[in-house]
């Protein structure tokens, strides 16, 4: 018997199972292992937490591949997030199943899946696995490994059996010529396309929807000739963007008040475009450790204003800016009551949004050691706890929704029964109104007020998850980008 320990009882599971639910989070990229440092024989298995946690940004995954490219790729992406891992012609095949399951009158042709498999890889939004290295048949724990240049080279894949087993209407594809090759998600590529929705929506909320265009098109070019893990983007001319807004048909606006708009952008507050030379007509790039330490701190506000009000936002954005403070100034500052203000900068200090540094200074050797207390905000240390907050209301509202559903199931299947039985009526002409109407009555009025109350309920906390998941998303950015300064 194999032992979990936790921070509760032991949960003991037989080896079968242990090793069964090993493959499938290994199969779907939850779990990686290595050998173990004491003993190269022995593998040690560690939970990858990211992607872990990515798994509730799969529907957004499948939204942002419908968005850019259509029904094809998300449906491609689909399926290889349903099987965790696997060879191109696999996932080809079951997508052309399911679109041909959806559209009976004709069979669709598995080469233009081909061609929307490789868009999706030449863009990085798939990536391939390692394979074994050439002496892992000589390890007991093998090693894997991959060649920067293969990770996003897609082989020859034969469409012609693959088209002769859909014809045959079968469900498993069989043996393929890249079997071998195998791909999955790339969440990192995914991350940084979330990153840069959050980056446009920010220029949008800032001026205006032509900016966020604008602001689109730039991240592009910043995209085609920087790493996007660095701190700060290569430097893109003016003629350089002037260009590609002019190809860009689809917005004449933006054309014609092109130079307002980039210098509105640069010269705002909030970081979104530097301009780093004249060359060229002007050089610009981005920082993203500046741009998301704005956005950081734009979120760490609006956590203060919601749990402790106004005041305490004016204290802890003053002593942010101010660096350290005394208390007396904090409140002379502010003009806040000192009251107010020691009653809000010591609920600040609970709940870890401030610190304090005491200083020390020495008269002389025999008179008493004089002491300054400064209050003062240690960013990446309030992003952290933020982090985990977030964190936990994310999960607690998850379990919530899950609970809410759970409890209510029958409920909800009747309504929803209820619902596409009147639908269906509605859409014949020879049903009279008064059948309708009687059906309709056949759920009492307080439990259809019951299922209306648990939907908005349900709404609210789908739309909690996604503020929590951005909010995440922001904190996560500032702290990577700021450890790669240090």
């Amino acid at each position: 018997m194999e032992k979990l320990s936790a921070k509760s009882d032991p949960i003991y599971l037989g080896e079968a199972i242990v090793k069964k639910a090993l493959d499938v989070m290994i199969q779907h990229n939850l779990v990686k292992f290595q050998a173990s440092e004491r003993n190269n024989n022995v593998a040690e298995y560690s939970m990858i937490h990211h992607n872990v946690y990515c798994l509730i940004r799969y529907p957004k995954y499948l939204y942002m591949i419908k968005r850019i490219y259509g029904t094809s790729e998300e449906i491609l992406l689909e399926i290889l997030l349903n099987l965790g891992q696997a060879s191109a012609s696999n996932v080809i095949f079951h997508s052309a199943n399911r679109l041909n399951e959806a559209n009976d009158s004709e069979v669709l042709s598995p080469s233009a899946l081909h061609q929307s498999f490789q868009r999706l890889a030449q863009d990085n939004f798939i990536i391939r696995c390692p394979k074994l290295a050439e002496n892992a048949t000589l390890l007991k724990v093998p090693t894997l490994e991959i060649e920067e240049k293969e990770k996003f080279a897609v082989p020859n894949v034969e469409i012609e059996p693959i088209a002769r087993m859909l014809k045959e209407k079968a469900t498993q594809l069989g043996g393929h010529c890249d079997s071998e090759i195998i791909w999955r998600v790339n969440h990192e590529r995914f991350d940084i396309e979330l990153r840069n929705v959050i980056l446009v929506n920010a220029a949008a909320r800032r001026v205006d929807t032509t900016a966020g265009e604008l602001y689109h098109l730039i991240l592009k070019l910043w995209r085609e000739s920087s790493n996007p893990d660095s701190p700060a983007t290569t430097p893109v001319s003016y003629n350089v963007i002037k260009d590609a807004v002019r190809k860009n048909d689809s917005s004449p606006i933006l054309l014609e008040h092109f130079d307002h708009y980039l210098r509105v952008l640069y010269e705002d507050s909030a970081g979104l475009i530097d301009r780093a030379g004249d060359a060229g007509g002007g050089q610009f790039n981005l920082d993203y450790s500046k741009v998301f330490e704005n956005l950081a701190c734009a979120s760490l506000d609006s956590i203060v204003l919601e749990r402790f009000g106004s005041k305490a936002l004016r204290l802890f954005r003053l002593t942010r800016i101010q660096k350290f403070m005394e208390q007396d100034q904090m409140q002379n500052v502010a003009m806040i009551p000192a009251k107010e203000a020691k009653m809000f900068t010591y609920k600040l200090l609970e709940h870890n949004f401030l610190q304090i540094k005491e200083l020390k200074k020495g008269t002389s050797n025999f008179a008493p050691v004089k002491s300054f207390i400064l209050y003062h905000v240690d960013l990446p240390q309030v992003v952290r706890t933020v982090l985990e907050a977030s964190y936990k209301g994310l999960f607690n509202a998850m379990v919530r929704q899950m609970h809410d559903l759970t409890e209510n199931k029958r409920l909800l299947e009747k309504h929803a029964m209820l619902e596409s039985m009147l639908e269906r009526l509605k859409g014949d002409d020879g049903v009279p109104d008064e059948e309708i109407a009687e059906l309709s009555d056949t759920m009492h009025p307080a439990e259809k007020s019951l299922v209306e109350k648990i939907q908005l309920m349900s709404d609210n906390l789908t739309l909690g998850q996604t503020q929590a998941d951005e909010t995440i998303l922001i904190l996560e950015s500032y702290l990577k980008f700021k450890s790669k300064e240090l």
